[in-house]
Order: C-alpha cells, then sequence, then structure tokens
C-alpha cells in the first residue's frame, strides 16, 4: 500500500517566522531589563532614604542637630542621560534621591546650669572659626581655652564682640575684663576651735612653719589682697595657753615681705580668752583683733587690714573656720561667667560685680536650606544660601540666647521609625521587582533558545 504523503512547506515561509519570533523576544528581553534597571533605582534610593534616618537616630542625642528628610525625584526613560531605557516615551524609568533636606526648626531647650552653655531661642547661628569665612552652628556649649579665648568643644574660637564693642567681629577674649583691684581692709573669722587641745606657748623667733605647726592647736590660712591686687596667704597658729585663754599670731612667708623665703614672718598677734560656756564675752570680741600693717615686697602701697576673731567659738568636737566675710579684690579674681539674653557675657566677681567680657555674634542668610552641612554640625555659606548677615541677638529676626542651657536635637524618634518602615518597605518591593524581572529574563532567553 502506497505510503500517505506529506506536506511540504516552503522554507521561504519559515525564515520569516523565526526571525518576527527572536526580534520579539529581544523586545520582551529588552523590556525587562528595563523593568531591572527601574528596580535597581529603587534599591539606591531607598537604601539612601534608609541611610539618612540612620543618621538622624544616632544623633538624636546630638546638642544642636538638624534632623534631614530624604526627597525623591521620579526618572522618565527618555531623560538625556542615555540610560539606556527602552521604555514608551513619557513612562517612568524609577526614582532618585533628588535632595537631602535639612529641617531647620528650633529643638527644645534643656537647662544645664553651666555659666558658658548657651542655647538659641530662634533664627540664627552662633558663629566660629575664621573671621573672614566663618562656620555657623547651633551648639553653644563652649569652653574658655589657655590663652583665654571663648571657643568650641572642638577648639574653634566662638566669634563676637569684644567688651562693649558691637562693631568689630573677631574671637572674644574672656580675660579681657576690666577688673579693678580693691585692697583688703577688713576680715571677720567665723568658726570653732576645740577646747579641748593641749596648753603650749607659742615657740620664741621660729625659724620654719613646721615649728610653729608642731606647737600650734589649730592652723587656717586666710587670703588678703594688696593695693595691687596682688594676693598674700596669711597663716594664722593659734596656741592655747591657759584654760580658755588662747594667743593667736599671723605669719606670712619671708619673701612676701621682701625677706628670706620660706621664713616666717610675724605680722602681729592677739590674745583673748572665752567665758564657761565658750563664747567671748560681747564687752571683749571688740578687743580679739589682729591688726596687720605688712609691707609687701611687690611695692604695692601699705594698706593696714584687720582680722577679726571675735566671732569664735570654744566648743568641743573639732577645729574648724565655718566662714570668713572680707572685703578687697584681686586682679582677675573672676568666679564664674553668665551669658544673658542678648548674647552678652559677663565675667562675675569673687564680690559680686559683673564685668562684660564680650558679646556673642548671631549669623543670618536669606536661604537656609543653600548652606553646605560640614562635620560636628557645622554649616558653610554658600551662594544659593545668600550671603551671611552679622547681628545681635533678638534684633533684625535673630533669636534670643538663654544662658545656662543647650538646644537638643530636633530629631522626632517616633517619626524617625514611621519612615524607616515606609523605606523598609520600598526597599524589599524593588528587590522583589528585581528578582520577578530575573526570573522573567531566563524564562525568555530559554523560550528564545
Amino acid at each position: 500500500m502506497p505510503g500517505k504523503a506529506i506536506a511540504q512547506v516552503p522554507l521561504a515561509a519559515i525564515e520569516p517566522a523565526r526571525i518576527a519570533g527572536a526580534e520579539q523576544g529581544h523586545r520582551a528581553i529588552m523590556g525587562i531589563e528595563s523593568a531591572m534597571r527601574t528596580s535597581r533605582e529603587g534599591l539606591t534610593a531607598f537604601g539612601q532614604g534608609l541611610s539618612v534616618i540612620g543618621d538622624n537616630i544616632s544623633n538624636a542625642s546630638t546638642t544642636g542637630f538638624k534632623g534631614q528628610r530624604t526627597e525623591f525625584v521620579a526618572l522618565l526613560g527618555e531623560k538625556a542621560d542615555d540610560r539606556g531605557a527602552t521604555v514608551p516615551a513619557g513612562a517612568g524609568d524609577g526614582v532618585a534621591v533628588g535632595n537631602i533636606r535639612v529641617d531647620y526648626g528650633t529643638g527644645t531647650t534643656s537647662p544645664t546650669d553651666r555659666p558658658l552653655d548657651a542655647a538659641l531661642t530662634g533664627p540664627g547661628f552662633f558663629l566660629v572659626g575664621d573671621v573672614k569665612k566663618p562656620s555657623l552652628t547651633r551648639v553653644g556649649n563652649f569652653r574658655v581655652t589657655n590663652e583665654g579665648l571663648l571657643s568650641t568643644t572642638e577648639g574653634l574660637p566662638v566669634l563676637g564682640f569684644s567688651g562693649r564693642d558691637t562693631e568689630v567681629l573677631g574671637p572674644i577674649n574672656m580675660n579681657n575684663l576690666d577688673i579693678k583691684s580693691l585692697p583688703t581692709t577688713q576680715i571677720a573669722l567665723f568658726g570653732n576651735i576645740d577646747g579641748g587641745g593641749r596648753i603650749n606657748e607659742a615657740p620664741t623667733n621660729p625659724t620654719s612653719f613646721n615649728d610653729l605647726s608642731t606647737n600650734a592647736a589649730f592652723v587656717s590660712t586666710q587670703t588678703a589682697y594688696d593695693a595691687s591686687g596682688g594676693r598674700h596667704d596669711i597663716q594664722l597658729f593659734y596656741f592655747r595657753t591657759a584654760a580658755n585663754q588662747w594667743n593667736v599670731q599671723a605669719y606670712v612667708n619671708g619673701d612676701d615681705v621682701g625677706q628670706t623665703a620660706d621664713q616666717p614672718v610675724l605680722l602681729g598677734q592677739v590674745s583673748f580668752g572665752f567665758n564657761s560656756v565658750g563664747q567671748i564675752p560681747t564687752e571683749q570680741q571688740g578687743q580679739a583683733v589682729l591688726n596687720l600693717n605688712p609691707a609687701w615686697a611687690g611695692g604695692a602701697a601699705q594698706t593696714p587690714f584687720t582680722i577679726s576673731l571675735g566671732k569664735l567659738t570654744q566648743y568641743a568636737g573639732g577645729s574648724r573656720i565655718t566662714n570668713v566675710q572680707m572685703d578687697g579684690q584681686g586682679t582677675g579674681d573672676v568666679v564664674s561667667f553668665e551669658i544673658d539674653g542678648g548674647g552678652r557675657i559677663f565675667g562675675i566677681t569673687a564680690n559680686g560685680d559683673k564685668l562684660q567680657a564680650g558679646t556673642l555674634a548671631l549669623g543670618l542668610v536669606t536661604n537656609n536650606d543653600g548652606l553646605q552641612r560640614q562635620s560636628d554640625s557645622l554649616y558653610e555659606v554658600t551662594q544659593d544660601s545668600g550671603a551671611l548677615r552679622v547681628g545681635l541677638a533678638t534684633q533684625g529676626g535673630r533669636g534670643g540666647v538663654q544662658g545656662g542651657a543647650l538646644e537638643l536635637s530636633n530629631v522626632d524618634i517616633p517619626q524617625q521609625f514611621v519612615e524607616m518602615i515606609v523605606m523598609q518597605r520600598g526597599y524589599q518591593a524593588n528587590s522583589q521587582v528585581l528578582s520577578a524581572a530575573s526570573d522573567l529574563l531566563k524564562n525568555t532567553i530559554a523560550m528564545i533558545r
């Protein structure tokens, strides 16, 4: 039985179909590649967004830190940077980070009670660094260097105006205080001398302070200032000469009065007694006074002064000086500082005087978004920010200054966690698109083959 004839397909008809299938496969591959590029851009953008959130959270406790947010922009396939996309005109080609914007909103002010801490309560920046090109900062935990300059913790000089001047910008010298020296004229001691000590006479012509200390029942040291503001330490030696009877002698080091160094020089002495209840009788208190008039070696004019002992008591329980009332002031005797709402810096002297060391300068720019971020919470002025305008606190739109306080970071931790979840979901979704596109690409290539 003859075989059935098999239909013959012309080769000319097969070849065009094969070519058409291959071209269609290639177009499919290029479309999948576009999806892969899109997911790649998404992974990059969301990864950068997570990095910004991580920076915010890590600086949530950094003084004066300003949080940032990531701003995304859409990409188009026909973008002129020759990205190689093959999507139709107008179709999207992923996402990119368009800008990382700083939030310059004022953070919460936290009192520290540290005199050289300062917080800004409104717009503006402290100026630090080079006078010709200052850096801007909201961090106000200042300190004083060995040279007496007000500086940041990193050692950059804080810029402002010295003394009462408000015109010449420069570093602030905290030692530049007009302190007038005042000689000591009177000192009053308050405290107790233990009446149970040994009875012993003061040594005659002592050759060392050790001889005096060995024989004395109690020793105290008192500071006095001469007419030039020089400081001198006067040592008082208390000798119990009999029951309820005392002799107190005042000595200085020999070189303080132009004599041999380390040799005790007697300035004066006084004897007094206590009654049966451990007090100096009222009528005798005015006599329990050391009258001293040393000729100081530094050339300062002689100014007599007194040390009153009439308020001392004689009770059991130990000897100690509990309080001192005195006048006089030495040059450079600044015990504390203070910064007021206008940014003025004062040195507080031991007698309570306030002397102005200078004034903090504050800077403003037209466009904060144009500032360039630097390390250590510093910002640099650029052309985009506009020119720096220097002035005083509470003037020209600038905020005030709160002394003894710091501005905290303005990062909102709960909001950062919300944004972190959004970034995580975006990153995961783009990774799934990439995985799906990769699988499709493998299947398409296998189909073509």
